[in-house]
């Protein structure tokens, strides 16, 4: 089995309730930091993964020394994400609220432009603690419709029931779920999906970081359909103030009657704004697939 199957399996995801929900959070920067260390030392598969990510972001004239700490950096973070969400899930929505500092503007403009029928398409990043982010917007009690992988693993089930605890409604994506979204946004809903979750099979490559790469394109073909007003969001972790959402938007969609060319000019534009929160932390960017064919590496 693959190190990356086994960590989304359903046993180890509740393993990791069970100990982040008994253990002080000192225990699990220890943990976080020994599985770390684990996975660059042995490097498996999914390490080479994000160090191929990485290569692209950094660039070539990083040594291969930094780039594989970086690379460890990561899988550490990850580990610090997961123990912070596992932690905190079923607490109180005053406590989930406050778990990540939630720009006002923001919730000023979802509520502004649901309220008045215009629907809302959240775009997220894997970002650092993306999750705690969706637990902490539903407990403010925004109606929103989560687009999430199609056929999840188990582990990811186990994830999408969490998920859901603050009242985001969590549908894996299929056709039914994606027309729910679509009437949704047309109704003046709110539905969110994320950005960054590479699709091999686009026949569409974007240029990303200066490369052509598996950005997807429904999140833009959804926009172009619906009219939504269209928002990015990426989170990160300081030191000091904890989890951090960050916001782009609205971002315009240029839209000339030229689908593709549409859906491409518009998909490239919020790459950049992609671009620029993953450049400011690479290292909190939770992308553990291919994000580039292996003949673009550097």
């Amino acid at each position: 089995m693959r190190l990356q199957d086994f960590a989304s399996s359903k046993l180890v995801t509740q393993l990791g309730i069970f100990l982040a929900q008994r253990s002080p959070r000192q225990v699990g920067a220890g943990l976080a930091w020994a599985a770390a260390a684990i996975i660059a030392r042995r490097k498996p598969e999914i390490y080479w993964k994000v160090k191929g990510n990485l290569r692209h972001i950094i660039g070539s004239g990083v040594g291969d020394g930094a780039l594989h700490e970086k690379t460890r950096q990561v899988f550490f973070h990850a580990g610090q994400t997961y123990y912070d969400f596992f932690r905190i899930v079923n607490q109180s929505p005053r406590v989930l609220a406050n778990a990540v500092q939630v720009p006002e503007s923001l919730i000023a403009l979802i509520e502004s432009d649901a309220a008045s029928g215009q629907g809302v398409l959240l775009l997220g990043m894997h970002m650092s603690n993306f999750d705690l982010v969706i637990l902490a917007l539903g407990a403010r009690g925004l109606p929103i419709q989560a687009l999430s992988l199609a056929d999840p693993a188990p582990g990811f089930q186990v994830l999408n029931r969490l998920r859901a605890t603050s009242g985001f409604e969590i549908t894996p994506i299929t056709p039914a779920s994606l027309r729910g979204a679509v009437r949704r946004l047309r109704g003046g809903g709110i539905v969110a999906t994320g950005v960054d979750r590479p699709v091999p099979q686009d026949r569409e490559l974007i240029e990303f970081f200066g490369q052509p790469a598996y950005l997807p394109v429904g999140p833009t073909r959804l926009a172009l359909m619906t009219g939504a007003t269209v928002v990015v969001g990426a989170c990160h972790y300081d030191a000091e103030a904890g989890y951090v959402l960050e916001y782009t938007g609205p971002v315009e969609m240029v839209s000339t009657g030229d689908r593709r060319q549409d859906t491409l000019t518009n998909t490239r534009r919020i790459a950049t704004i992609v671009e620029g929160y993953v450049r400011a932390h690479p290292d909190q960017w939770m992308m553990f697939h291919p994000f580039w064919p292996e003949s673009s590496c550097a």
